[in-house]
């Protein structure tokens, strides 16, 4: 697996930003070194990157220009990867940093979730190059309008409310860099849901003014800083609430309630198994654990509770959710990502190379694997021949692997395995440690009372 390097970025007018090493390096453009350099040194700045909310920065103003070091987060996510809460916490963010920034005569002129990444269950602004100084003077442009007004609902406001009312996937943020457009989205919704309080402000209107034409400009309005900055507060007031009714109904699935729901495990065995992998997980210690098909993170919780930082996969979208809710609540550092292995996120952009595969970000992350109660979703749901699971997931750990083995009479297996028994009717557990041969020594095996099996592997190689 050996995807092109990602190129440097290119649309911001200030400035540039490439990955190197441990780094994000961004090259500022000489026409906006001043301004950037204004910012930086503000007690803003300071006080952002103190809490967290965002990127730390260190400067490197040489004859040759001037370059930002930024610590590179080390598994990034991208909006088609998040769950709505995810969403909702990016936009929060977003809208909070802008009012701070008023407060201090500064302002964000972007408003996009491109600009956020996560670290753990908490979002991060990595673009330092959002802010501009405001002003207030009415002399060239109405100053009570946030210029980032428009890319706000676009980006966020609008992908969460079709979510919500149409049932869109928020995955369709991967096709739409710069969101939606209201008149798009008029056309998808009945004469009910147009009349909508929720959608008649951001979809209606601006769809119906766009075809009527927006009419000669208007000239600015006059208004007093102190007013200008009040009436900037309550917009942002205004679409903090709209973004939260805009969030969808949290919703049943087949497996957000699967760890409540075992008909196959007693309680004794599950907690058997729980107290196996806690062992485990006590004695390797590792420092980074990607936990492969998640479901509401119980085991993603364990590792976390013995000092990992935790890569949680899933891609049932109830179950997703429901983890990082459990991880945000908590304050576990527990980094959700709705994803789906078998199908995993590709490279996009300009000459697909904008954006990174996810199995590239997660290639040699984690020196400890967790694949509970998966492999056999992947072998009968998707028809993924062991020997390229195994490969694969060689490939992602640099250390150990942690694997639950289902029979083929287990109850579970059977039901996927759907009448294929042709197929797969003949799996057994030499199988498995046939595909590992070369790839992982057993270190561990530890049976279930149901059949189950739990193996710890040493990665060879």
């Amino acid at each position: 697996m050996t995807p092109a390097t990602p190129i440097a970025t290119f649309r911001d007018p200030a400035g540039s930003l490439c990955l190197e090493g441990d780094f994000a390096i961004r090259t500022i453009h000489p026409h906006s070194r001043d301004e950037v350099l204004d910012f930086l040194a503000s007690p803003l700045c300071a006080r952002l990157q103190s809490s967290g909310d965002m990127v730390a920065t260190t400067i490197d103003d040489t004859p040759a220009g001037l370059t930002l070091l930024h610590p590179r987060i080390q598994i990034p996510t991208y909006p088609w990867e998040w769950t709505p809460s995810q969403w909702l916490a990016a936009a929060d963010l977003t809208l909070t940093l802008c009012e701070q920034a008023l407060a201090e005569g500064w302002v964000l002129k972007d408003a996009t979730p491109l600009n956020i990444l996560f670290v753990g269950p908490r979002p991060i602004l990595v673009d330092v190059l959002s802010f501009e100084r405001w002003n207030p003077a009415p002399s060239t442009y109405a100053s009570h309008i946030w210029l980032a007004y428009a890319q706000y609902i676009r980006t966020f406001l609008l992908p969460l409310l079709m979510n919500r009312m149409l049932s869109w996937p928020l995955e369709l943020s991967l096709f739409k860099r710069d969101g939606y457009e209201p008149s798009e989205l008029y056309k998808a919704l009945s004469i009910s849901q147009r009349l909508s309080p929720a959608a008649f402000w951001p979809v209606t209107l601006p769809a119906k003014l766009d075809k009527a034409g927006s009419g000669p400009p208007r000239p600015p309005m006059h208004k007093s800083p102190d007013l200008a900055l009040h009436l900037l507060k309550r917009t942002l007031s205004g679409l903090r609430k709209r973004t939260h009714r805009a969030m969808p109904q949290h919703v049943g699935s087949e497996w957000n309630d699967y760890t409540s729901t075992l008909h196959h495990y007693t309680e004794q065995e599950s907690a058997q198994k729980l107290a196996w992998v806690r062992q485990i997980l006590t004695d390797l210690t590792p420092s980074r654990v990607l936990d492969i098909g998640a479901n509401t993170g119980v085991f993603s919780a364990l590792a976390a509770s013995t000092g990992a930082t935790v890569i949680a996969l899933e891609r049932d979208p109830s179950a997703a959710e429901s983890l990082f809710r459990m991880s945000r609540k908590s304050s576990l550092p527990i980094q959700t990502i709705h994803a789906d292995l078998a199908r995993p996120t590709p490279s996009v952009g300009w000459n697909n190379r904008e954006t990174s595969t996810l199995l590239h970000r997660l290639q040699g992350h984690a020196d400890l694997i967790l694949m509970l109660a998966v492999i056999h979703h992947l072998i009968l749901m998707e028809q993924i021949p062991l020997p390229a699971i195994i490969d694969l997931v060689h490939s992602l750990t640099s250390r150990h692997l942690v694997l639950e083995w289902v029979p083929v009479t287990d109850p579970m297996f059977q039901s996927l395995m759907r009448g294929r028994d042709s197929l797969y009717g003949a799996l057994t557990e030499s199988d498995l440690l046939a595909a590992c041969h070369g790839r992982f020594r057993t270190l561990q095996r530890q049976p279930l009372d149901n059949g189950r099996v739990l193996f710890l592997f040493s990665k060879e190689n």
